[in-house]
């Protein structure tokens, strides 16, 4: 079983060194997020990730239309972004919420990490060129995370919102 270490068991980092760390956990998650085959698919991707809030884009195209008459992106498209971006932010937070815990007890908490609960509200028609999907913490615990999902278009049009917790 890993044990937690104390402040003063931790190894003492000077601000370059944890700024390097950070950049590079950073990085990380983009890398894997951005390596998500079904985000490759649909061609969506990380483009920012911070300890509470995430963003990701995906542009329009034609293998993305949910309505062949009307043209709109389709809706399991929003809800697997929503979704992914949510899920990015959760494991950034719970990562530094587990700040503390051996290496090995972080890892096995993230492997597990997963959407417990999700709801979606499609305001209008997924038009447009290009697509924002941002998530926030709204609450980490323990062992849950709330989040809040937005997606708009270029135009900045809100096109659907919705909130996930995550177990991790």
């Amino acid at each position: 079983m890993s044990e937690t270490l104390t402040a003063d068991q931790a190894p003492k980092l000077s601000p370059e060194e944890r700024a390097a760390r950070l950049e590079k956990r950073r990085q990380q998650l983009i890398d894997g997020f951005n390596a998500i085959p079904f985000i490759v698919h649909v061609g969506g991707k990380l483009v920012y990730i911070g300890e509470d809030e995430a963003r990701a884009e995906i542009s329009m195209a034609p293998h993305l239309v949910g309505n062949t008459f009307q043209q709109i992106l389709h809706g399991g498209v929003i809800a697997t972004l929503l979704d992914s971006v949510a899920g990015v932010v959760s494991m950034a937070a719970a990562y530094g919420r587990l700040k503390g815990q051996a290496t090995e007890e972080k890892m096995r908490r993230m492997a597990q990490l997963g959407t417990i609960d999700m709801r979606i509200d499609y305001l209008r028609p997924g038009r447009g060129e290009r697509f924002i999907a941002t998530a926030k913490v709204v609450r980490i615990g323990s062992k849950i995370c709330a989040t809040q999902m937005t997606l708009h278009n270029e135009k900045d049009a809100l096109i659907a919102t919705g909130n996930a917790v995550f177990h991790y």
